[in-house]
């Protein structure tokens, strides 16, 4: 039983699309509602593009890059920050995470493909 759940959950880092597709799906289907189904699919599926980036970083360059990684979702965390705190003056953690989380969505699902394209480009050459 352990073992389907870890294959299930590989196979999701691997094709992080059809994660958020099948998510989507399900999410629709309970609250019948288009625009918090997206929300709910890409709050879930957010882990699985920056897994399958450091993996894909990984094989690509044949380097470790999380340390990397980590000081820029930090960074991007202060200057959302910052940002909030010129914009408002009070500045809401929950609402900064919330903003870096979904800005971490649309990066890493870019960078994904543009991976997944160089990694195919790459083998095709050799």
């Amino acid at each position: 039983m352990v073992d389907v759940i870890i294959y299930f959950i590989a196979f999701f880092i691997t094709v992080p699309i059809l994660a958020t597709w099948i998510v989507y799906k399900i999410s629709f289907k309970i609250y019948g509602h288009q625009w918090k189904a997206i929300h709910i699919s890409v709050n879930w599926t957010t882990i699985f593009y920056i897994i399958a980036v450091l993996i894909l970083v990984s094989n690509i360059f044949d380097q470790q890059f999380i340390g990397i990684m980590l000081i820029l979702l930090l960074s991007m965390l202060a200057v959302i920050i910052i940002l909030q705190w010129k914009m408002r003056t009070e500045v809401v953690f929950a609402k900064a995470f919330k903003t870096l989380w979904r800005l971490c969505f649309l990066i890493f699902s870019f960078l994904y493909i543009c991976f997944v394209l160089i990694g195919i480009i790459l083998q095709l050459l050799t």
